[in-house]
């Protein structure tokens, strides 16, 4: 445990390094993560609803949209999730890093087309399935006194 201190030296909370077990329970907890990588506009961070089936990250996108074409110019996407309670104090995150592929196997895509946590709140149809095997899985969870 690391305590951290507030800009005056008075201790502020504290930060616990997160289990890879703890990390993947509090991502089947959200539906809003984001998307991270360098394009040739500079720094990306795009949120994308999404579900965590077994060790895998999927959201939904346009063939052919800006999100398609991140698996072939961005070898290692980052990923991220966070969550904050005002009223008492804390949070966590969690960063999940691996290399985006087109799902292509028609029972994944089928499982991940009918899953609830993927419908697009963009609206129209995405029906291209993008897949986010996690390579590492990084999380803490902070709060205070």
């Amino acid at each position: 445990m690391c305590r951290m201190t507030s800009d005056l030296g008075r201790p502020s909370g504290h930060i616990r390094t997160l289990t890879r077990a703890e990390c993947l329970d509090l991502l089947s907890t959200a539906t809003v993560g984001r998307i991270a990588f360098v394009d040739e506009a500079g720094q990306q961070l795009i949120p994308v609803n999404f579900a965590l089936i077994g060790e895998t990250v999927y959201f939904r996108t346009l063939p052919g949209g800006f999100l398609s074409k991140l698996r072939g110019a961005h070898r290692t996407i980052a990923f991220g999730v966070d969550h904050h309670t005002d009223l008492v104090g804390e949070g966590w995150n969690v960063t999940v890093r691996g290399l985006l592929h087109h799902a292509e196997d028609r029972a994944t895509i089928n499982m991940v087309l009918s899953h609830r946590r993927l419908q697009p709140w963009a609206g129209g149809v995405r029906p291209l399935v993008m897949a986010l095997p996690i390579d590492t899985l990084d999380g803490r969870r902070v709060w205070q006194q």
